[in-house]
């Protein structure tokens, strides 16, 4: 699904989901409503930990036919492309600092997942300057801002990002899916969707250990955007 100018697609983050009952997760999302799964990779290196590989997205992929959208937090983006294209992944978001040649040496690999039949996106952490991705107008379907450094659940949403969110859309234009990552729950999403943003990534106001609740979180942070 692809966020039009007035549609709020939520994207629970499996990261955030407990780990042993991740499938549950997958079926009590699906089941609550959400409109796509955001599936974190990271390795290691780009951030400090490391998550989910393919047989992880493999077993995802086989319980939702929700569409999964892998962002990418690893230092060779290009090396992750064709198993998530063979997975049936339908988006992949790459950090524009992943790349020492920034945006322009990012352009290569955001071709090959377009050419595998995927959404290409970036992503940007919050020290990055919207400046840094300027040239990249036309050359991506989606832009992540995070608003919490990168590699790690449950941190607070960081406000000093909501012009960051504005001048993105400005920028890029109203076809481009503006999403946001990071301590997004009701409220935050209230404050991201009035800066333009439609595409929420929600992971610990989602998931908790038990999976009470899912439902009326996605709803909660689905109607944020609502009047």
């Amino acid at each position: 699904m692809t966020a039009g100018a007035d549609q709020v697609v939520v994207a629970p983050s499996l990261y955030a989901a407990p780990l042993l009952r991740i499938g549950d997760a997958v079926r009590a999302a699906t089941d609550g409503g959400a409109d796509a799964f955001h599936v974190d990779i990271m390795d290691g290196h780009f951030v400090g930990p490391i998550s989910f590989g393919n047989l992880v997205v493999d077993a995802v992929r086989a319980a939702t036919t929700l569409p999964l959208d892998a962002h990418l937090m690893v230092t060779n983006p290009a090396s992750h492309v064709a198993w998530l294209a063979d997975a049936g992944v339908r988006a992949v978001t790459l950090h524009v600092e992943a790349f020492a040649g920034g945006a322009s040496q990012a352009i290569e690999t955001l071709n090959q997942i377009r050419s595998r039949g995927m959404r290409a996106g970036i992503a940007i952490k919050p020290a990055t300057s919207v400046g840094a991705i300027a040239t990249l107008v036309g050359e991506v379907q989606h832009v992540l801002v995070m608003t919490v450094e990168p590699g790690s659940s449950g941190q607070p949403f960081l406000e000093t990002m909501v012009p960051k969110i504005l001048e993105i859309v400005r920028l890029f234009g109203p076809t481009i899916e503006v999403g946001v990552d990071g301590g997004i729950n009701r409220h935050t999403a209230r404050t991201s969707l009035s800066a333009g943003a439609r595409y929420l990534v929600a992971g610990s106001a989602v998931f908790t250990p038990n999976l009470e609740g899912t439902a009326e979180a996605i709803r909660a942070i689905r109607a944020a955007g609502a009047g």
